[in-house]
């Protein structure tokens, strides 16, 4: 038997047919040139970017004067040396030197470029268009799909209620508001029998216990359910457990059964509840109030349709977790004066309540907080008991006053259950055991000290800690089993597979997703003063330096002053781009995959809106400097415009170089220590440490992503054109009289600001293209609970 119900269903983000033609033509044709208006028909267009491609293996093929059996293969065909009618194109012809490097042609081919240039550079052109309009066309698709199957929409399906042996039936949860009616109302959870183990990396080494596989119990509506335990006795592990929260590993393996209201639950069920994690990061400059909307606008606003609905929910939260007196506060952090770690605690529990899950779940909600904060974050949580919600919460050596707002215990020790009942009965439990205490000592630190070994001290207290311990796990083991006791039976067909689609798919559109996203990243990047007074005393700062050092003239020592100057701005713009983000994102990263974890928008809003938002303060430094280093070193006249666009490309390109290392490294540390080899790479290539022509084959491709180069080349081509050089002064390598004689020492003639911009902008997209992937590919999953042998 089946039943039919409807369903709200969001398609994926992406297809994969959507990318397939913009990446066949640009790995077929791969060009960093600026994309011009052709005057050919589309057809002439096609053709000629055909015959284009074939003509390079073509001419490769008929190589002429070739001796193919040098080497026994094509690869050894070397082109014959012309030597008669040359065309001398250098001043000077010492060998020994690298400047008075000489360039021959023959008269032939010189004649022979000039027919042929006007065709060759329509082939060129043809390439970009065709690269363009397939890339554009693929990213309209993406974006007309995006919206398309990211709508919220109305779908027929079906549920297996019965059916074969064995089968589970699937209970779907699709909205918030089927939170508060039927199954998932009131929520009781069980467990039993719950173990993990953790492989060495030793082969022959024997797994290590975590949890034994002999933990049980239950949290029910309207109680509040404390797990404590000494350090290490596996708490977190075992709440992460219950949860369905644990972190996939190949090296983890978990045991047990999970049950919601006496029903048992398949290893993979996703209980719709609330989770807050011990350390709960928010945006630092947001107060309490805009973060709440914030989140009430994403999470409800398919829900809620207007504003004064969302602002009442707003409200309510504010008054039910006793933040209304802090709702103008801004947020703060450890840098950021704002919120009190108590309120900061409400807060986090106030966001995860927006829906209003019936079931809680805390990791050490009351750590690092003074007794008073504990008590007010406790006392919270009690009153949400009190409405029939159900909270499973580690707590960590609490005060008398906190465990007694508890209802029931866990306790554990050594990843052992040591006890599990009602508090109110526990000290008489412990008594009974032959483990009294006198009146004065309070019962959580009496049970605390009972079940916690006896470690590095002498040996009859270790041996008289492990035989306490052993005897009161084999009566919490057996009080355990009296006490709770479920009725599974795998082939009954009545297990339950709980999928959780309330977080399948943001609650409102990506454009209203985009507008708060970007009005959130405006509103941290201008409400952070101190981070943007420390950015311009550093532009500042680096101007005036550069302009008390160098003052550049006509004569030849000032053309390897202008090459060294561009040079170290280029390379102190990319380490403070990229080393301020790597050092800054992953903090914002953890906020982000949480926020994308739970749906609340799209990683491609995010990473427009983000994109967006560094434009003014990328342009408002790098007017600042330009502003000051410019006339004070004497750079060219006129080329201040260039000067600041290409400069301001490269450190939005070094930013978005920096997002990239830090979206797919797992930690800062990790990011911090790939950021020197990667710069040191950037400073190798950048275009003058190290020749095209003697560049390793398997590395050439780094010349065409390399950040210095590319700006280290546009500010070049800006300064040196139309200079005119004297040839008095220190020679440095053979006289060049004019920017173009310059330019050509570090092979940089032929080249134009356009296609470096147009280079350095495909590197921007590139590295937020795989920025949005790689923070999209590194979604976090969780292990499945196995049923126990």
């Amino acid at each position: 038997m089946r039943r039919t119900y409807l369903a709200a269903r969001s398609g994926p983000l992406f297809r994969h047919w959507q990318w397939c033609p913009s990446l066949l033509v640009l790995l077929a044709m791969a060009s960093f040139a600026p994309i011009p208006c052709l005057r050919r028909s589309p057809r002439q267009v096609l053709f000629a970017s055909a015959q284009n491609v074939v003509g390079k293996f073509a001419t490769r093929a008929k190589v002429e004067g070739s001796d193919k059996k040098k080497k026994g293969s094509f690869w050894g065909a070397r082109k014959e040396v012309v030597t008669e009618n040359v065309v001398d194109d250098g001043e000077y012809t010492s060998s020994g030197n690298i400047w008075a490097r000489r360039r021959r042609r023959s008269k032939d081919e010189v004649a022979k470029s000039d027919v042929d240039l006007s065709w060759k550079w329509e082939l060129f052109l043809a390439e970009s268009y065709v690269i363009w309009i397939s890339f554009m066309t693929s990213a309209i698709c993406a974006a007309l799909s995006w919206i398309w199957y990211s709508r919220p929409r109305w779908v027929v399906e079906e549920a297996a209620t019965g059916g074969e042996e064995g089968a589970a039936e699937d209970l779907v949860c699709e909205n918030p508001e089927q939170l508060h009616t039927g199954f998932f109302q009131s929520v009781e959870i069980g467990f039993e029998d719950v173990g993990m183990t953790l492989k060495q990396k030793k082969k022959n080494s024997a797994d290590r216990v975590i949890l034994d596989g002999g933990i049980r119990g239950v949290a029910k509506p309207g109680r509040m359910m404390a797990i404590m335990g000494p350090s290490g006795s596996g708490k977190t592990t075992l709440l992460h457990a219950i949860a369905g929260k644990v972190k996939q590993s190949k090296k983890i393996n978990i045991t047990g059964r999970r049950y919601i209201n006496g029903v048992p639950l398949t290893g993979d069920s996703q209980v719709p509840s609330a989770f807050i994690e011990q350390d709960v990061s928010f945006f630092p400059h947001m107060t309490v109030n805009e973060t709440l909307s914030f989140q009430v606008e994403l999470k409800m606003g398919a829900a809620l349709k207007t504003k004064a609905e969302r602002d009442d929910l707003v409200k309510d939260l504010m008054n039910q977790l006793a933040l209304t007196k802090s709702a103008n506060t801004i947020v703060g952090n450890e840098k950021v004066r704002g919120l009190s770690g108590g309120e900061r605690k409400r807060l986090s529990i106030a966001c995860e309540m927006i829906s209003s899950p019936s079931l809680i779940f805390l990791d050490e909600p009351t750590s690092g907080l003074d007794s008073y904060q504990a008590t007010q974050v406790v006392e919270t949580l009690r009153k949400l008991a009190d409405q029939g919600k159900t909270i499973v919460a580690v707590i960590h050596q609490p005060s008398q006053h906190v465990f007694q707002l508890f209802d029931d215990l866990l306790l554990l020790s050594e990843g052992r259950l040591m006890y599990f009942g009602e508090i109110s009965h526990v000290r008489e439990y412990i008594t009974e055991l032959g483990y009294g205490c006198e009146e004065e000592v309070g019962t959580a630190e009496h049970v605390l000290d009972c079940v916690s070994p006896v470690l590095g001290g002498d040996a009859d207290a270790e041996r008289s800690s492990a035989k306490r311990i052993e005897l009161i796990a084999e009566a919490g083991a057996q009080h355990a089993r009296e006490l709770v006791a479920f009725e599974f039976v795998e082939k009954s067909g009545k297990m339950k597979h709980i999928v959780d689609r309330t977080h399948v798919h943001p609650g409102t559109n990506i454009f209203r997703q985009l507008k708060l996203l970007l009005g959130r990243s405006l509103q941290e990047l201008f409400r952070a003063k101190a981070a943007n007074i420390i950015k311009i005393i550093q532009q500042v700062t680096l101007g005036i330096v550069y302009g008390g050092i160098y003052k550049l003239g006509d004569d030849q020592a000032s053309i390897m002053d202008r090459f060294g100057l561009l040079s170290l701005i280029v390379i102190g713009a990319a380490n403070m781009g990229v080393a301020g983000t790597i050092r800054s994102f992953p903090k914002e990263k953890a906020i982000v995959s949480k926020e994308l974890a739970a749906s609340m928008y799209r990683a491609g809003p995010y990473f427009i809106a983000k994109a967006i938002s560094e434009i003014p303060i990328i342009g408002v430094l790098n007017a600042i400097f330009g502003a000051i280093v410019y006339p004070l070193v004497g750079l060219r006249r006129g080329g201040f415009k260039n000067f600041l666009g290409v400069i301001s490309l490269h450190s939005a390109a070094s930013q978005a170089f920096g997002l990239l290392i830090g979206s797919v490294s797992p930690s800062s540390d990790v990011a911090l220590a790939l950021f020197p080899p990667i710069i040191v790479l950037n400073i190798i290539f950048d275009g003058k440490n190290i020749s095209e022509e003697n560049t390793p084959w398997a590395m050439r491709w780094i010349n065409q992503i390399g950040l210095i180069r590319w700006a280290f080349t546009g500010l070049a081509l800006n300064e040196f054109e139309e200079l005119e050089f004297r040839s008095g002064g220190p020679f440095r390598g053979p006289v060049a009289k004019t920017g173009e004689e310059a330019l050509a020492r570090f092979g940089l003639d032929g080249k134009s600001l356009q296609g470096v911009m147009g280079g350095q902008t495909k590197i921007i997209a590139g590295c937020w293209l795989l920025s949005l992937l790689g923070l999209t590919l590194t979604r976090q999953k969780f292990e499945v609970m196995h049923a126990p042998e």
